[in-house]
């Protein structure tokens, strides 16, 4: 049975639609963040998947914390698993040197050649494998590990070491790693049909020997195949008018099956762990994120994760992740967020410039980190999984033609009516100043009816916006009213009423 470990989910997942990702400027943080390109872009590849299972959330979150927590262990697996994944790269090079040289006009002794040249290179590699499984068992050994995943892995890798099968297979490529084929008397058993014509070739028997000249002269068991390969064995020389000809043929073809097999197997057990060092990257920028906050004096939490049908989300003491990546983590206001499960939403009016959209982003990336696995800027957290991420920011002005307020309020309608047909159960939706340029009324009353809508599909929405007439629309709605502060010794502070 095929094994296949991942670091990042412990079973098949289902994840959460996510169509956030620019909107709070989260692949701008990861590159801030990540100076190499490819890591951060595989990191944000990560994030645009959040998890919907519990279970996964949970399992990623111990092995981040196993390497934040174990000085030297990610290091230690880092550059096990990068040059375990390098093995596919040199074992496909290797085999494409052995095609190297072969002529147009192949002859049976050309042929063999290179076949056994291929078996050769094949055989380096379950041995090569084995040895990886031993080193990474080792090396999980010799760190007070936690995490369910990477328990799992060690234990697996001991349960190799002792393994009879990947044994059998390490010796059979032995016999082939370091000789030639006259290094062998070999027995082909060869099925022939019914007008003893070759159907197949198998080695039925192999031996190591002096070479002394002739070794592929030998006898062959040549059994028909309407008796299930129990017939009589028989001459070489009755294969065919040129004995040695037919004899190296067969012999191709018998070796032919065995490097198919051998590599048909070592692919299968080298893909426990193929892939492992991509999925490294995402905590390597994950780590490199916590550095950062560390160092920033911001404080992170690992979320408590609860069911999507606990609808909740709670978090005190919340940053902002552009701004930490920005060098400006300490200098953050932090602000606190609450919803219910009896709640549909959270509004927050302000004048501009007051921290209403950097307090939506920090709520938005904060359940995406949740959903990832990851700690979160904030003192404390509690989130119920999301099925769903969605955001409407308004565009800017120059993305209009000039003074075309009607036509500006057109295209976020039709927008904001395409995000609302994609909205699933237990789904968050951030509106940042939604139809700020068409006139208050027509802004306030669109906006009405769309979010008293929302309970009806089990979303949770959060907007920011400049509508203040929109306040007193839903104060029967069983929405949390919030203001930023007029205090200027308190700017940026988002004021929640006592519920």
């Amino acid at each position: 049975m095929t094994v296949k470990f991942s670091l990042l989910q412990k079973k098949e997942d289902r994840p959460a639609v996510c169509e956030v990702i620019y909107d709070l400027s989260v692949d701008r943080a990861a590159h801030n963040i990540i100076e190499d390109t490819r890591r951060a872009d595989y990191f944000v590849s990560v994030l645009s998947k959040p998890l919907t299972d519990r279970d996964n959330i949970i399992f990623r979150q111990q092995i981040f914390s196993d390497f934040q927590n174990i000085p030297g262990l990610f290091d230690s697996l880092r550059l096990l698993f990068a040059r375990y994944d390098r093995i596919k790269s040199d074992w496909q090079e290797m085999k494409l040197g052995t095609a190297t040289g072969r002529g147009a006009e192949i002859n049976p002794e050309a042929l063999l050649e290179y076949t056994f040249s291929s078996l050769k290179v094949t055989a380096i590699f379950p041995s090569t494998i084995a040895s990886f499984f031993s080193s990474i068992g080792d090396t999980l050994s010799g760190y007070p590990i936690t995490a369910e995943g990477l328990v799992a892995m060690r234990d697996w890798c001991r349960g190799m070491a002792d393994n009879a099968a990947l044994d059998e297979i390490v010796e059979i490529s032995q016999l082939f790693r370091y000789q030639t084929p006259d290094c062998f008397d070999f027995t082909v058993a060869a099925k022939l049909d019914g007008a003893l014509r070759l159907c197949l070739c198998d080695i039925s028997g192999i031996s190591e020997h002096k070479p002394e000249g002739g070794a592929l002269s030998r006898i062959f068991s040549k059994k028909k195949a309407d008796d299930g390969f129990r017939a009589v064995t028989a001459e070489i020389s009755e294969a065919g008018e040129d004995p040695y000809s037919d004899s190296v043929f067969m012999l191709n073809e018998a070796l032919c099956r065995i490097d198919s097999a051998l590599t048909q197997v070592t692919d299968e057990v080298y893909g426990a762990f193929f892939g492992m060092s991509n999925e490294m990257m995402f905590y390597e920028a994950a780590l490199a994120y916590a550095d950062i906050a560390k160092g920033s004096g911001v404080p992170l939490t690992m979320p408590d994760i609860l069911p999507a049908d606990a609808d909740c989300m709670e978090a005190r003491g919340l940053r902002e992740l552009v701004l930490l990546s920005n060098g400006a983590g300490a200098k953050t206001v932090p602000n606190d967020v609450s919803l219910t499960a009896s709640e549909s939403g959270l509004l927050v009016k302000g004048l501009t410039d007051s921290g209403k959209t950097v307090y939506l982003r920090a709520i938005g990336s904060a359940q995406l980190f949740a959903q990832a696995g990851l700690p979160v800027l904030a003192e404390s957290a509690r989130m119920s999984i999301r099925h769903g991420f969605f955001s409407h920011f308004s565009s800017a002005e120059e993305e209009f033609l000039s003074g075309d307020a009607a036509g500006r309020f057109d295209q976020e309608a039709k927008e904001i009516a395409r995000i609302i047909s994609g909205l699933t159960p237990h789904s968050l939706l951030l509106l940042n100043e939604t139809f700020q340029t068409t006139s208050y009324r027509e802004g306030t009353e669109s906006m009405y009816n769309i979010l008293r809508f929302m309970p009806g599909l089990g979303t949770k929405y959060i907007f920011v916006t400049h509508l203040t007439r929109l306040f007193g629309y839903m104060q029967n709605e069983n929405a949390v009213l919030a203001n930023t502060s007029d205090d200027p010794a308190k700017k940026y502070k988002i004021e929640i009423p006592e519920r």
